[in-house]
This record gives C-alpha cells, structure tokens and sequence, in this order.
C-alpha cells in the first residue's frame, strides 16, 4: 500500500514539472509572436488663427422690405356720368394735367354759357348805373309826371252832364243785357228738364247749361261795375281818390330826379354784389364742367384703368390707378435696439431680389416716431429713399429689396475678430485671446467702433499680434 502511494506522488510531480515547462514554453512562443503595441504620442493643440491688422470697418443694420413707387394713387371722378371716350390704356406713360377719361358734359358746358352771360349782363348793368341816364330815361321819367298831373287834373274837374248820360245809357243797356241773359238761361234750363219724348233729343247738353250760366254771371258783373262807375261820376272825385292822385304826381316826380342824380354808393355796391355773385356762379359751373374730366395729377405710369366707354362712372369705385415711378423708396422696420442707430440722412445701400449684382444708392429718408408691436417685438418704421436710377435700371413696385443701412464707419483703425474678443459681464473689460509661442494668453483691449465680423481695438494690442482660439484642425487664418 506504502509503495503504491509513493507511485501515485512521483507521477503527480512529473505532471507537474510538464505543465510548468508547457505554461512557460508557451508565454516565450507569446512574447516572441505578438505584435509590439504603437507608442502614444501627444499631438500639439491646433488653433484658429488670425493677424491684427489695420483696414476700414463698416457697421451696419440691415433690413428688407417691398419696393414702393414715390405715389400710387386711385383717382375716383365726384361726379356721376356717362363716359364718352378714355385715352388711356394701362402701361402708358402721362403728364401732368393730361386727360385720361372724359365723361357727358353736354348740359354742363350749356351751364357755363348761361353763367357767362349773366355775369356779362350784372357788369353791363354796373356800367349803365355809372354812365347815368340816356335821353330816353329822362324822357320817360318826365312823361309819368305829366300823366300823373293829367290824371289829377281830370279828378279835379267838374263831371258833366254828357258824361253821366253817357254812363246811364252804358248801364241801361248792360242791365238790359243781363236781364235778358237770364231771362234765356231761365227758359233753356226749363227746357232741358220739362224735356220728354221726341223733345228730349233737342234738350241741351251739362256743358252747355254751363256755359250760358257763365254768360249770365258775367253781364250780370258788367252791369254792377256800370253801376258803380254811374254812382261815382254823380257824386264825383271823393278826397280818397284825390290823395291818391297826389301821391302818384309825387312819386312821378321822385323817379325824375332819381334818373338824374349821380348814383348813391349803396346802388353801386348793390351792382357790384350782383357781379360777385354772377362770377360765383359761373366759376361753379365751371367747376362741375371741369369734374367731366379725369386728369392726372402729376407725371407717372397707368396702372390700371377701370372704366370704357358708355359705361357710367360711379364716385365709389376708383376709374384709374396712377403711379408716379420717378423715385423709388423702402419701408422696412428696424426694432428698438438697432433704430437708435440710425438717423436722417444716412447711407444705405439697397439690394433688389430680381437684380441681385446691382447695388443702388438711398438714405434714410423718416423715422417713425412712434413704434409698434409685432410678435413682442418693438419696431419702427424706417424709410429708405433711393437715389434717382436712370431709364436702365428696370425697376418696378413691389420688388423685394435688402436695405444695408450704414451707422458707423472708419478707415485704417487696428482691427480684430470678434471671435477672438471676450467681455467681462461683470466689469465690462473686453479681453483679446492672443497666441504667445505655443500658449493662448487673454490681454485687456479698448474697443472702439464694432462690425459684423471685426471690433476696432483702440489699445492694448498691435499690428501683427495672432488673435487665436483653440480650435479643429484646418480652421487655421493666416
């Protein structure tokens, strides 16, 4: 048993002494075929780099905006009518004062010469009044006198005898008349209603009756003035007719020396009221006259035209559009921050959409003074004006246009990337990261004026300092 046990140990040792000489054959195979892990090696940090230099500095506020011609406007005729020709068509080009619609102004211009003429005959009146009286005014004026006093006179003189006979005999006779009238109209109504029979076709018609009643009441009247033309003659001229007679010769008189005096100043102003008033007239017939007509107010373009012939003008809807293309501007809103940047008179370039490689010139023209809200955004209205073009630049309104407005400028001032600058928000200090060897350093600056892409460095650097900050490979600016 002993010796079985020793067996069993020295085999166990010699396994032993194998894997030991397996495990250590195997790590030297290892070390010798393995590839050799690459060494690491730090690369050295890349920068983006720019030189300090000295150049001009541009700052600016740009904005957008529709182009907008210098006036459009639609023009409306204030009075209804009928339009008889338009001499216009959209797209031409007028003048100042030139007709483009004209409506019925046949009643209109009879208006005028009828205004013309009693503004012709109000003058001719004032002239008559400060030439005094002609021979025949005078000659009329002293024939009422003497009427006057004849009719008087006749007051005056005794009736005769002849005269109240011959005023009997014409009452007599148209009493005579009228008895006789009625006695006919009595018997011709008798008869229309006793009428019966084969007589009824004789009676006489409602019209007739009527007539010959009239006849009746008329001798009837002639015989009662006969009457009272008898009375008065015998009784003759009563103190009222005779004060009337007087005052007629008085009045006869007052016309006579109206005629001949020179005329008073309220007459000539009353002649000179009623030429005023004639002019008044005749210019407001003028005035409706001119409102047939549809004129343009300056020199521009036909935008549209609204009206043809025959149809009727109405005073709600616009007949024609005009645009006065002469001049060009650009309302654009500019927010609360970059306005008070800006003032009249300033550059601005102007880029159109549909002419993107030509820039034009403008200036700011107005500043709203009053903002407005858009989207929690305080804006302003700004108006750009743009220089006059010329016939080639083919411009048109409601091109979209790009406004570069400039606010500030410089020229040879030391300059900077904004990139490479840092401001303290607690003290306000700006700090330009520099490359020193192979380090960045941050250096205290002034600033001065700052653009888009470059701030203007008053002190604390120089021409030639490499403004730099970490960054990619390849970002690198000479």
């Amino acid at each position: 048993m002993k010796n079985v046990l020793n067996i069993g140990l020295r085999i166990l040792g010699g396994l032993l002494v194998v894997a030991v000489a397996a495990g250590a054959y195997l790590y030297y195979q290892s070390t010798q075929t393995a590839p050799k892990a690459p060494q690491i090696v730090q690369a050295a940090p890349a920068y983006r780099t720019e030189a300090v230099q000295r150049g001009s500095l541009v700052n600016q506020v740009s904005a957008t905006g529709p182009l907008l011609a210098a006036q459009q406007i639609n023009l409306y005729f204030v009075q209804a009518g009928t339009v008889t020709s338009v001499s216009v068509q959209r797209g031409d080009r007028v003048k100042a004062g030139q007709v483009l619609i004209q409506l019925d102004d046949s009643d209109l211009q009879l208006a005028v010469q009828q205004a013309q003429d009693a503004a012709s005959i109000a003058e001719l009146n004032k002239e008559k009044l400060l030439a005094g009286p002609t021979v025949d005014d005078v000659a009329m004026a002293e024939a009422g006198v003497k009427n006057a006093k004849g009719a008087l006179s006749d007051l005056l003189t005794s009736v005769s005898a002849q005269q109240i006979n011959i005023a009997q005999i014409k009452y007599d006779d148209l009493s005579d008349t009228a008895r006789r009238t009625q006695e006919q109209y009595d018997a011709l109504v008798k008869f229309k209603h006793d009428a019966t029979g084969f007589l009824k076709r004789f009676a006489p018609s409602d019209d007739t009756v009527a007539n010959f009643q009239k006849q009746v009441q008329a001798t009837a009247l002639a015989a009662q003035m006969a009457a009272v033309q008898l009375e008065q003659l015998k009784k003759g001229a009563d103190k009222g007719q005779l004060a009337v007679a007087y005052a007629q010769v008085l009045q006869a008189q007052a016309v006579v020396s109206q005629t001949l005096a020179a005329p008073a100043d309220w007459q000539v102003a009353r002649a000179d009221l009623a030429i005023a008033q004639a002019q008044t007239g005749l210019k407001q017939a003028q005035l409706r006259l001119s409102r047939a007509q549809l004129t343009a107010p300056f020199d521009g373009v036909v935008g549209d035209v609204n009206l043809k012939v025959g149809e009727t003008a109405s005073v709600t809807s616009p007949a024609l559009v005009l645009v006065d293309d002469s001049r060009y501007h650009v309302d654009v809103l500019v927010d609360e921050v970059d306005v008070v940047k800006l003032s009249v008179g300033q550059p601005v370039s102007v880029t159109v959409d549909a002419l993107p490689d030509q820039a034009l010139g403008a200036k700011v023209d107005r500043i709203a003074p009053i903002s407005s809200m858009a989207s929690g955004v305080v804006n302003y209205l700004v108006r750009l004006a743009l220089d006059p073009t010329g016939p080639g630049v083919p411009l048109r309104a409601g091109l979209s246009a790009t406004a570069q407005i400039v606010v500030a400028h410089a020229d040879n001032v030391l300059l900077a990337p904004n990139w490479a600058i840092r401001r303290d928000s607690q003290t306000g200090q700006a700090y330009l990261s520099v490359k020193v060897g192979d380090a960045l350093k941050e250096v205290p600056i002034q600033t001065g004026l700052q653009g888009d892409t470059h701030t203007e460095v008053r002190s604390g650097a120089s021409v030639g300092d490499v403004a730099a900050v970490a960054g990619a490979s390849g970002q690198s600016t000479p």
